[in-house]
Order: C-alpha cells, then sequence, then structure tokens
C-alpha cells in the first residue's frame, strides 16, 4: 500500500489570453487531493468524488506504463478538492497518484520525475495538456506560464505571503473548448479590438506579478477585477460568472473574477483573511452554492 497527496490550483490572472501567447499567473491552493493505492486483480477508481471512471482508469495506467510497474491496483482518490470546473484536479490526482505508487514501491523521485510521469497521466484527460497543473500540483506555490510554440515557459514566482481565497461553483459546468472557440472568433471578427485587449491584459499580468511578489493585496484585487472586465468583453463570462462575482464584491471582497474556461464553472473572490472567506463562503451556501474557502500558500 502507498499514499500520497498533490494540491488543486486556481488562475489568479490571464486565462483565455495565455492561449494566444500572453503569460498566465496560476497558483497551488491548499485544497487537495489523497491517493491511496493497494495491489488489485485488476486497476480500479474507487472514489465517492464525481469523476469519468475511463479516464480515470486511462490515467492510472498512464502512470503505470511511463513508471515502469507493471502490477494492477486499486486506486482510492480522497480529499477536499472539487473533481469540476477548473480547479486542476486531474493533475492534483495524477501527481498524487506518482507519489502513491513511488511511496508502495520505496522509490525516491526528483519533483522533476515527479511533474514528468503525472504529465503523461494528464493526457489521459485533457490530450495536449499545457503542463501549467500538474506543475503547480508539483511544486506548490505560484507560476507565470507562457505558452510557447515549440516549448511552454514556466516561472516560479515569490509569494510574498498566503493569499486567502473563496471559491464558488456557479452550478453549471463549464465547456472550455466551446469558450477557447468563441475567443477565436472574437479575434478573427475584430483583430484590431482583440489585439487592444491582449495589451492591457499584458499590463495587468506585469502589475500582477510585482503585487504577488510585494503582498499589495489591494492592488492584486484591483488587477483581478480589472482581468474580469477583459473576460466579460471577450463574451466568457456569462450570467451566473458576473451574478457571483458581484455578489462578492458587495459583501467585501477584494477582488472577483472567474478562472479557468468560463461560461459557468467557478469564480474566485480575494479576502483580506480567512475569517471574511469564511463568511463569504457560508454565505454563498446558503444562497444553494457549493462555496469553499482556500488559500495560495508558500512553496515549501
Amino acid at each position: 500500500m502507498g499514499i500520497g497527496e498533490a494540491q488543486g490550483k486556481i488562475i489568479v490572472f490571464g486565462e483565455h489570453f495565455v492561449v494566444h501567447g500572453a503569460p498566465a499567473i496560476a497558483g497551488g491552493i491548499s485544497s487537495k487531493v489523497t491517493v491511496e493505492v493497494e495491489k488489485s486483480d485488476k486497476n480500479r477508481i474507487i472514489t465517492e468524488h464525481k469523476v469519468v471512471e475511463k479516464m480515470s482508469l486511462a490515467g492510472i495506467e498512464r502512470v503505470l506504463a511511463v513508471m515502469g510497474i507493471h502490477e494492477r491496483y486499486g486506486v482510492h482518490l480522497r480529499g477536499d478538492l472539487r473533481t469540476y470546473g477548473g480547479l486542476g484536479s486531474s493533475a492534483a490526482f495524477c501527481v498524487a497518484m506518482v507519489h502513491a505508487f513511488a511511496d508502495e514501491k520505496k522509490i525516491h523521485l526528483t519533483k522533476e520525475e515527479v511533474n514528468k510521469y503525472a504529465y503523461e497521466g494528464e493526457k489521459a484527460f485533457h490530450g495536449n495538456p499545457s503542463g501549467i497543473d500538474n506543475t503547480i500540483a508539483t511544486h506548490g506555490g505560484v507560476i507565470l506560464f507562457e505558452r510557447g510554440k515549440e516549448k511552454n515557459k514556466f516561472e516560479l514566482l515569490e509569494l510574498y505571503k498566503p493569499l486567502d481565497f473563496v471559491v464558488t461553483f456557479t452550478g453549471k459546468y463549464s465547456e472550455t473548448a466551446k469558450m477557447v472557440e468563441r475567443v477565436k472568433k472574437f479575434k478573427e471578427q475584430d483583430e484590431k479590438e482583440f489585439t487592444q485587449l491582449m495589451d492591457e491584459y499584458t499590463d495587468i499580468a506585469t502589475h500582477g506579478r510585482h503585487a504577488i511578489e510585494r503582498g499589495k493585496i489591494e492592488d492584486i484585487g484591483k488587477l483581478m477585477n480589472a482581468n474580469q472586465s477583459l473576460l466579460s468583453e471577450l463574451g466568457v463570462s456569462d450570467e451566473t460568472n458576473d451574478e457571483i462575482n458581484k455578489i462578492a464584491l458587495e459583501v467585501g471582497a477584494i477582488g472577483a473574477k472567474l478562472t479557468g474556461g468560463g461560461g459557468g464553472g467557478c469564480c474566485i473572490a480575494l479576502t483580506k483573511d480567512q475569517e471574511q472567506a469564511s463568511k463569504i463562503a457560508e454565505m454563498f451556501k446558503k444562497k444553494g452554492l457549493d462555496s469553499f474557502t482556500t488559500q495560495i500558500e508558500k512553496r515549501h
């Protein structure tokens, strides 16, 4: 038997713009998955979370293959990380699984090896993943990510102090591919307008990085709000995203925006501390929405 864990992620700045070459900034969150593995007569996924069994089994098989393990396993998935809305749950599952198999086999792996094996597992879920989710699940902290034509660029940023967030699920599953296509059409129809929005966003990313590295929480919140306005202009923030963000700001959140593909999915709200985050999450729960507090932590 072996056990492993890994964290999920939120995108603080840059969804959609990152597809077209701008930098995105994402953070590992304190919400985690735990994976326990035990030898079995066949590979199986055992969990109370909502998962796509076929993809999960394919992920298990890919990780076993790339790690050179030939036995079969029952894989138990637990933890407080939701498996919806762009929170990096499949990557966290793969990273935790690599740790669990390494624990079971008493193998020592470097972080680079963990990341490499988990990325192979991610392919079962996303075909050609960017690599940002498994990198964050492996390293934690905050990452600046840029998509390259031949190779993607990752940079681990220094987080001045932990950041407290509320994550709220709109109740509507996001179709990321559909939203990506919508942005592509926007660009094709009005190249000039899209270029202007890209320029505005790139400025947000630059200032966002500095605010994160210096612990300027008010600035991070303002820049999140500015990023959300650009996402609205792109047409990827729907009425559920808009409503949740509006309510969060009205009750005192410092910044609020969608995270991930948009068109539903999850929204994040930055708060001044954990106490405020808990109050806002409870308020959303009373409205019947799944809402929870989490934190971007400093890397260990």
